[in-house]
């Protein structure tokens, strides 16, 4: 196995465990890592994060679950915005990388992981945050926006829209972290087949993600789903959300640094 096949499956496994507390399937990592560690299109990069996602939805909500975490009545109201936000962004991103450039889609994806990691730091640095209660009661005409953002970040960029799920539950959900964070896998499970299906319709890269992920690539999303769950389940109840959330910070920061040093790249 060569080198940054391995350093990019260690990326992939420690991804899935640290943001699985969080309400985060890892896509935010996952593409980058694909992309620039694996050196895979970028199309097809967009494609495997969304099954790693998925992966990670799964083995989350399900340890959520069991510990009491999320709302499910909220999660299938937020599906009926969710989906078609994701058909339009799978829609959007194929046009630009097909007849503009793939740089845009990283120049979208520089502001909505900028934009995640601001709120973050904001949570982490307020006090209304220390014990993880909910910050704002519900707004459903926000709530709503924000889940078809989320749906449509999610088909463009080949993330969950975790990150902009967890910042609406929080906001304008009326929901403590660790209920927006199950809440935002059960909206990712809910909407992330519709942006794998609408890619595998629309870019029909199903075999050309098989053709550059092999015979290991069958696994890794099972384990992804093992480590997920995992790391949700142990991390639920005993690390505080002020760690978990730096943790965060700190990784997506990287993401942030590579986008900005390829669009100067690219500029200049």
């Amino acid at each position: 196995m060569e080198p940054f096949t391995v350093l990019a499956l260690i990326l992939i496994f420690s991804t899935a465990i640290i943001f699985s507390p969080l309400g985060l399937g890892g896509g935010l990592i996952f593409m980058p890592i694909l992309h620039y560690i694996m050196g895979w299109e970028i199309k097809i990069a967009i494609f495997g994060s969304l099954i790693l996602v998925w992966s990670v939805a799964l083995g989350s909500q399900f340890a959520h679950q069991k510990g009491g975490y999320g709302d499910i009545a909220m999660a299938k109201k937020g599906m009926q915005f969710g989906v078609p936000g994701a058909i339009i962004g799978v829609v959007l991103g194929f046009l630009l990388i097909e007849y503009v450039s793939d740089i845009t889609i990283k120049m979208i994806a520089l502001v909505i992981v900028s934009w995640i990691c601001y709120k973050a730091i904001l949570r982490i640095l307020s006090k209304e945050d220390i014990t993880g209660e909910a910050i704002g009661e519900m707004n459903e005409k926000y709530w709503l926006t924000g889940i078809f953002m989320g749906g449509m970040s999610s088909g463009l960029l080949g993330i969950g829209g975790g990150g902009i799920f967890v910042t609406m539950n929080r906001n304008y959900g009326g929901l403590d972290s660790k209920s927006s964070a199950g809440t935002a896998f059960m909206l990712a499970v809910m909407i992330v087949p519709t942006a794998i299906i609408s890619h595998s319709l629309i870019d029909g890269n199903v075999s050309n993600l098989i053709e550059e992920a092999t015979k290991i690539g069958v696994f890794v999303p099972l384990l992804v789903m093992f480590l997920s769950f995992s790391g949700a389940k142990y991390a639920i109840k005993y690390l505080p959300v002020k760690a978990i959330t730096g943790l965060f910070i700190l990784i997506i920061s990287i993401s942030v640094l590579k986008y900005i040093q390829e669009i100067i790249a690219m500029v200049i």
